[in-house]
């Protein structure tokens, strides 16, 4: 394996308090952890209570609660994750364990290298959106503060976000400890997101792997041969569900929040650049939109990945079978595997499966939403 193979969720795991060498996924730093959602908590709620005072200005109330909802989607996957840890633990080294066996054989290397560099294209490409956001909550205000200083001779202090702090920022003393706590509020979010999110693009590449080498299989051994043959490919192809089984159910609680949450966020987040203005906020919410609609993606991309997938195994059976030289027995029997396979692995949230109608569906939804609160602003 290449430097990259599970290099980005290695460390993303680290960086939240998590020991991904364990098998159990033990918390290797449970304080750090403790003081990442602390973080997340205490900068929602002012965020909540400030949007809430004055419900007429919609910019303000849609600006606070789409990071709320963030902060929250962050907050409960770090629960979720550390309340099935064991789980998640046991499926990342089963994983390991098959793919080192599969490398010995080079084609099948070949495929595990192909795949984990797309996981690493996914994988990276939020990773680096969600650290643009940190970046932009950092910088923007103090560019501000500067640019005002250049201009009027007074470094007008602004705040990562807009809420209601229990200190005045106006105040020199208390703008510093304000503004780290924010921006500290805002990396806390990204880093829960990015262990999270990122580690579910590489369980959903790497199951998809097990299917990819069961092709391999069955385009290197021919099917009328003996009774090992369909053996060996049952008991591999029961292997590949079993974990896509366990994948959807680690995930189902994760993916139906987000996805029951998401087109509230987007509509929130694009009804900020529906009006004109500039602000402080203007570069971290630009930011925060692309890293929404990355996150959004890859969870629908995976899905569907994954389901397609699992479904090629049927067109590969039958593309490979040499259905009149075979006897009606072992014909019916390739015939009930061919049936097994038509029925897709998915990742399902209890009320959805996790695709790619999905994410339309919440587009369109999201648009829908827009337009409503465009009609409310008038």
């Amino acid at each position: 394996m290449d430097a990259s193979y599970f290099a980005v969720q290695r460390r993303a795991l680290e960086i939240v308090g998590f020991d991904p060498s364990n098998p159990q996924l033990s918390l290797k730093h449970p304080i750090w952890a403790g003081i990442l959602i602390l973080s997340v908590v205490s900068h929602n709620w002012p965020m909540v209570v400030y949007g809430l005072q004055d419900l007429s200005d919609l910019t303000r109330l849609t600006d606070n609660f789409a990071v709320f909802m963030q902060g929250s989607q962050s907050t409960f996957k770090f629960l979720v994750m550390m309340a099935k840890r064991r789980r998640i633990g046991s499926l990342i080294h089963r994983l390991h364990e098959l793919n080192r066996a599969a490398s010995a054989t080079p084609n099948h290397l070949e495929k595990i290298e192909r795949e984990n560099q797309l996981d690493s294209y996914v994988a990276r490409s939020f990773r680096n959106a969600a650290y643009g956001v940190i970046c932009a909550s950092a910088i923007a205000p103090i560019l501000l503060g500067l640019w005002g200083y250049v201009e009027t001779g007074v470094f007008t202090p602004t705040t990562p976000m807009e809420f209601n702090f229990w200190l005045d920022e106006r105040n020199p003393h208390f703008y510093w400890p304000i503004y780290v706590w924010g921006v500290l509020g805002v990396a806390a979010a990204a880093w829960l997101a990015i262990a999270t999110d990122t580690l579910y693009s590489w369980l959903t590449h790497n199951v998809v792997i097990q299917f990819q080498l069961l092709e391999l299989v069955l385009e290197e051994k021919h099917l009328d041969g003996g009774d090992s043959r369909l053996t060996e490919f049952v008991s591999r192809h029961r292997i590949a569900l079993d974990l896509s089984k366990e994948l959807s159910s680690i995930f189902g609680e994760i993916v139906f929040v987000k996805y029951m949450l998401s087109y509230l966020q987007l509509c929130m987040l694009a009804f900020r650049f529906s009006r004109s203005g500039w602000s402080a906020q203007v570069p971290f919410r630009a930011t925060f939109l692309v890293a929404i609609i990355i996150q959004l993606s890859s969870y629908c991309y995976g899905g569907e990945y994954l389901k397609q997938q699992s479904l090629a195994i049927a067109h590969v059976v039958y593309g490979k079978c040499n259905w009149p030289e075979m006897t009606p027995k072992k014909r019916r029997l390739w015939q009930m595997v061919i049936m097994r396979a038509q029925r897709p692995a998915k990742i399902f949230g209890f009320m959805f499966d996790v695709d790619l109608p999905l994410l339309l569906w919440v587009i369109r939804t999201a648009g829908s939403f827009l337009a409503l609160l465009r009609t409310f602003e008038r």
